[in-house]
C-alpha cells in the first residue's frame, strides 16, 4: 500500500527558527497544538457557515498560513496516533478506537498502548528531549501523559479517551495557565497538546450560548452542536487573550486542526461524516500562526495532511526527527503546492487485528488536485454511520465539494490511474 503518490520532501531551512531574547541569546519558540474534536470542516464562520459564529478562531486563521483543504483520518484514535507518530494508521498500527475482541477493557488499553509506543517517534518525548516543558490536556487514547513523554499533563490514569484531561475547556483553562507559569519560572520553552473534548458530545453548551442558536438550526440537536462550536471558539479566545496579556503571543506558534468531522444535521445517524471517507468525515482546515515568522495567507488549493504536523513541530522546536517521516513542513507552502496527491485510510471503529490493518480496512482515499477517488476496502463497516460506497466513486471537488455527483463511470481512465497509486510500490 502506498501512502503518498509523490511526496516532495523539499529541504526547508528557516533562518528565523529561533527568536532573539533581549540579551541576544536565542530562545526557542513556544508551541501550542489545538485539536478540536468531531468538528465539521465547514462549521466555522471563516469557512462560510451562515449560522455558527467563530470570531476568535477566525482571527487566528486570518493571522496564519491557512490551508482549507486539510485531511485527517475519519475517527479519533487513529488521527491522534498520527499526530503522535507522524505516520499513517497502517504504519503506526492504531486503526480504530478499540479492539474488537472480548478481553477486559484494561487489558485492551495496555495492548493498544504498547502498539502505539512501538513507533519510532513519540512527538511529546522528542520535544521534551529537546529542552521543552511539555503539557498534555484533553483527549489522548489508551495512555497517560507520562507514557508518551510529556513532562506534565492532566491524564495520569490510562483510559479510553483521556480521563481527567477531558475537563479542559469545559471546566476552564486554568491548568494550561498554571503550566505556562511553571515553564516561565523554569525559563524553558513550552509545548502544549490542547485537545479539548469540544465540540464532541455530550453537547452541553452553556445556556447563554445555546440561547443564541435556538430556532436557527435544522434540529434541536444541531443547535446544541452549533453552540458547542461557539463554546470551543470562546476557549480559543481565552487562550489567546492569556498569551497576549503575558507578552507570549509573539514567540508562541499555534497550530490547529480537527481530528475528524461531524454532521450537525444527522449526528450519529449520518453516513457521510465521522468514520466515513467522505469530505465531512476527513476534511478540516489547518493553520500555523507564528507572528513575524509566517506570513498570513489563505490557501484554498494546496493539500495539507495530518502527518505534516509532527514534521512541522519537530522543525520548529529543533527536536530530533527519526528520519522515517513522510510529512511535509506546513510552513513550506511551495512544497505543499508541489505535492501531487495525498491518501487517507478509513477503518472500522473496532480493530480486528493489530498485526494486519487490512482486516479492518473499509475504504482508501486518494486525492489528486481536485479529483477524489474512494475505493471500498475488503471489510464492511461495523457501525451504521460508517458510510462507504459499494464500488469506487470519483468526485470533482472543485465543482462538487459535497460529493453529490459520482463521475466514476464517465471517467474510467482517471479511476484506473488514481486507483493504481494506492497499490504502487
Amino acid at each position: 500500500m502506498r501512502i503518498f503518490n509523490s511526496l516532495l520532501l523539499v529541504p526547508f531551512l528557516f533562518s528565523t527558527m529561533s527568536s532573539q531574547a533581549e540579551d541576544g541569546k536565542p530562545t526557542k519558540p513556544n508551541v501550542i497544538l489545538i485539536i478540536s474534536d468531531d468538528h465539521g470542516f465547514a462549521d466555522y464562520s471563516f469557512m462560510g457557515h451562515e449560522v455558527i459564529k467563530t470570531p476568535h478562531i477566525d482571527k487566528m486563521a486570518a493571522e496564519s498560513l491557512l490551508y482549507t483543504r486539510g485531511y485527517v483520518m475519519p475517527v479519533c484514535s487513529p488521527s491522534l496516533a498520527s499526530l503522535l507518530t507522524g505516520k499513517m494508521p497502517s504504519a503506526h498500527g492504531i486503526t480504530g478506537n478499540d479492539l474488537s475482541d472480548k478481553r477486559s477493557p484494561k487489558g485492551n488499553r495496555q495492548i493498544l498502548a504498547n502498539r502505539l509506543l512501538d513507533n519510532s517517534l513519540m512527538l511529546p518525548k522528542a520535544i521534551s528531549e529537546a529542552g521543552y516543558l511539555t503539557f498534555q490536556t484533553g483527549k489522548i487514547w489508551n495512555v497517560t501523559y507520562d507514557d508518551v513523554g510529556f513532562t506534565h499533563g492532566m491524564t495520569d490514569t490510562a483510559g479510553r479517551h483521556g480521563d481527567a484531561g477531558l475537563a479542559i475547556g469545559r471546566k476552564g483553562m486554568k491548568p494550561i495557565y498554571d503550566f505556562i507559569e511553571t515553564a516561565q519560572a523554569e525559563e524553558k520553552p513550552f509545548f502544549i497538546w490542547h485537545a479539548p473534548l469540544m465540540p464532541h458530545d455530550p453537547h452541553t453548551p452553556p445556556k447563554k450560548i445555546f440561547t443564541k442558536y435556538k430556532g436557527k438550526g435544522p434540529t434541536p440537536a444541531a443547535e446544541k452542536y452549533f453552540a458547542m462550536v461557539e463554546w470551543f471558539d470562546n476557549t480559543c479566545a481565552e487562550l489567546d487573550d492569556y498569551l497576549a496579556k503575558n507578552d507570549l503571543k509573539e514567540n508562541t506558534v499555534i497550530l490547529y486542526l480537527a481530528d475528524n468531522g461531524w454532521d450537525a444535521n444527522l449526528g450519529y445517524k449520518g453516513t457521510r461524516s465521522k468514520l466515513s471517507p467522505y469530505e465531512n468525515g476527513i476534511r478540516t482546515p489547518m493553520f500555523v500562526r507564528w507572528p513575524g515568522k509566517v506570513e498570513p495567507q489563505r490557501d484554498d488549493k494546496a493539500l495539507a495532511h495530518i502527518i505534516d504536523f509532527p514534521t512541522t513541530i519537530l522543525d520548529i522546536t529543533g527536536a530530533r526527527n527519526p528520519g522515517d517521516l513522510k510529512g511535509l513542513n506546513l510552513m513550506d507552502q511551495e512544497a505543499l503546492k508541489a505535492r501531487d496527491s495525498i491518501h487517507v485510510e478509513a477503518y472500522t471503529h473496532d480493530i480486528a487485528d493489530l498485526k494486519d490493518p487490512s482486516k479492518s480496512l473499509i475504504a482508501e482515499v486518494v486525492i489528486e488536485g481536485w479529483w477524489k477517488l474512494i475505493v471500498p476496502g475488503p471489510v464492511k463497516p461495523d457501525r451504521m454511520f460508517s458510510g462507504v460506497p459499494s464500488a469506487p466513486e470519483l468526485f470533482n471537488l472543485k465543482d462538487d465539494p459535497w460529493e453529490k455527483n459520482d463521475v466514476a463511470k464517465a471517467n474510467p481512465e482517471i479511476v484506473a490511474r488514481l486507483k493504481a497509486t494506492l497499490y504502487a510500490p
